[in-house]
């Protein structure tokens, strides 16, 4: 997993675990910038590191810093191979493609939004 992809799956993380973090103003301004995420793994991660810095958003940087440290120890980067921990091969079947990281970050945000229809069904109690 690239570098980039870690930070996403630790925003993604953050999202599905602890969007209790994320005020409810700032949910607007995060559904409004998925909307505009562009394809580059690289360009994402910078647009979600500055979301982060507000003040407002300190515990949420938090987690993502935990999440992402985390990720990175259970999966160490090896750049100079094209496989991924255990020599695994992607899920993805040949000819597919798979769920791009906007698609990944747009759909954590709706499903975890407390302002989207789009929220996935609760478990009754």
């Amino acid at each position: 997993m690239s570098i980039s992809r870690n930070s996403i799956e630790a925003f993604i993380q953050v999202l599905d675990s602890q969007s209790n973090l994320i005020p409810t103003q700032d949910w607007n301004e995060l559904q409004q910038l998925s909307s505009q995420l562009p394809e580059d793994n690289e360009e994402i991660v910078e647009i979600l590191e500055n979301w982060l810095q507000s003040e407002s958003r300190n515990q949420v940087l938090e987690a993502y810093k935990q999440n992402l440290e985390s990720i990175t120890d259970k999966l160490p980067i090896n750049v100079s191979a094209n496989i991924g921990i255990a020599n695994s091969k992607s899920q993805t079947p040949v000819n597919q493609p798979s769920e791009s990281s906007k698609e990944l970050v747009d759909n954590a945000i709706k499903n975890n939004s407390p302002l989207s229809d789009d929220k996935k069904p609760q478990p009754k109690p």
